[in-house]
């Protein structure tokens, strides 16, 4: 099935928004549960392309020191 960005954009507002349903041109699809609308939505995004947005992971820096003996 070919997705587009919009509806795409579409899914992500009512994910947001906690809605079951989303309204594209005269269609209103009503969804069973937010993780069957969370799988499509990584579906679209896979099938388009785009990337998942990530949280930054927190870094950790070891720095050894020594008296240089």
């Amino acid at each position: 099935m070919a997705f587009t960005k919009n509806q795409l954009d579409l899914l992500e507002t009512a994910i947001a928004q906690g809605a079951l349903s989303v309204q594209f041109n005269d269609r209103r699809i009503t969804y069973h549960s937010l993780a069957e609308m969370i799988r499509l939505r990584d579906t679209m995004r896979a099938e388009l392309g785009v990337a998942t947005p990530t949280t930054a992971r927190p870094r950790l820096i070891n720095i050894a020191t020594g008296k240089g003996l």
